[in-house]
């Protein structure tokens, strides 16, 4: 998932009671004119399918509206309120689920009829993309992009210190990490790390994830962040810091962590596809250091599936208009199209683009080792209110790591708090 937390202290608003919103599409006479929300920035897959598809339905007109990514939920909250929704936009389903549970999103299964441009969904997206954006049998996205974690590492460094092979497990991370932290100019005070992680639900997750652990009850009904497995995997992360001291904790003040990547401060993180093209885009002197590796196993291999999806609005006068935008997007040329910013989330255009050489990763394949692992992550619950619970949840991670307490009681507390928040 992104590295930025969506603002959601608007969704206290009256959604449950209706959305009175209309779209920006206007009914009279003429072509039908949608308008796509797009988060991807100054440089979007977007641009390039937009003209296309114009020119293919001459009878549907296409607005692309850039947003900065940090500020989408706001808007689709006072959107929502104040009158002004898009017909579509790339948006993060499980990001900020309880815009689903309340329906500002469409239904888009009566048009997909379990389908894409002919193809059966579960067979061209992640399941767990898939699993995320069905609510009560309902369809409110199709998948864009995919976001699941694996594990980043400097190959120079690794040599460095003698070690071959990137770890594999939690226990390799601790005795190869050891070999990689550092203090280099030998005032006591340790200049390289072998790992870096923020402390948040999100980083927290692929440990949780590999020793067994879950968020919630399968029915979503009571917390099982305390459970004995995930009590064990935050212990793990917070020795990482604390206990091992080989772990760098990379905090909001902290600024970007691409800061930290091209200071050199660590060796290892674990994070997203997307976050290659920061990568490329920040720190290009580092090219050809950086490979990427599975994420950590220790019962299993542990990760989330997250990413970005096209909706349509429940508002929107041009529902099937949109669908067509959807549906034109998710072609497989459009789809790859994607590769070029992150990760498809359309299967094949990723496994296309996974035969190609990163050079900035060595000529390695990374995009193939996140499309390996893409197969196998779950998503984060799609309760109205999860993102109360992240918040929960961030609050803990962060408190067991900073306070170097045993984490039970901690988690036990956050448990108890989300179990009332979803008894109401």
């Amino acid at each position: 998932m992104r590295n930025a937390r969506p603002v959601c202290a608007a969704l206290c608003f009256g959604l449950a009671l209706g959305l009175t919103a209309c779209s920006y599409g206007s009914t009279s006479d003429g072509p039908a004119q949608i308008t796509v929300w797009d988060v991807y920035g100054a440089s979007s897959p977007l641009d390039k399918v937009v003209p296309e598809f114009e020119q293919q339905h001459p009878n549907i007109d296409v607005e692309l509206v850039k947003l900065p990514f940090d500020n989408l939920y706001d808007k689709l909250a006072v959107g929502a309120t104040g009158g002004t929704l898009p017909d579509v936009a790339t948006v993060g389903l499980l990001w900020a689920p309880q815009y689903t549970q309340l329906g500002i999103y469409a239904d888009l299964s009566p048009y997909a009829e379990g389908e894409i441009n002919g193809e059966p969904l579960e067979d061209v997206y992640p399941p767990g993309m898939i699993e995320g954006a069905i609510v009560d049998g309902s369809l409110y996205g199709i998948p864009y992009d995919f976001d699941a974690y694996s594990l980043y590492y400097r190959e120079d460094m690794l040599a460095e210190a003698g070690i071959d092979e990137p770890p594999q497990t939690w226990e390799e991370l601790v005795t190869k990490g050891k070999e990689l932290t550092k203090d280099t100019n030998g005032d006591g005070k340790v200049d390289q790390y072998a790992f870096m992680s923020q402390l948040n639900w999100e980083h927290w997750e692929p440990f949780l994830r590999a020793n067994g652990g879950d968020f919630l009850s399968e029915d979503n009904t009571q917390a099982t962040f305390n459970s004995p497995e995930a009590v064990e995997s935050l212990q793990f992360f917070s020795d990482l810091f604390n206990r091992h001291e080989i772990a760098l904790a990379w905090t909001e003040g902290m600024g970007d962590p691409t800061k930290g990547i091209k200071a050199e401060d660590f060796a290892m993180f674990m994070n997203g596809p997307f976050m290659m093209g920061q990568m490329r885009e920040s720190v290009p002197e580092q090219e050809g250091a950086w490979r990427v590796s599975s994420p950590l196993k220790h019962k299993t291999l542990g990760t989330h599936i997250g990413g970005t999806y096209l909706s349509a609005f429940a508002t929107s006068d041009y529902e099937e208009e949109a669908w067509k935008f959807i549906e034109f997007a998710s072609r497989k040329e459009n789809a790859a199209i994607v590769a070029e910013e992150a990760a498809p989330a359309y299967l094949p255009a990723a496994e296309e683009s996974s035969q190609e050489p990163d050079e900035y990763f060595g000529g390695t394949q990374p995009m193939q080792t996140f499309l390996d692992i893409s197969k196998t992550g779950d998503p984060n619950p799609t309760v109205e209110k999860w993102q109360q619970i992240a918040d929960i949840l961030d609050d803990a991670v962060e408190e067991a790591v900073v306070t170097n307490n045993p984490p039970k009681p901690i988690l036990d507390e956050a448990a108890s708090e989300v179990d009332q928040l979803l008894s109401k």
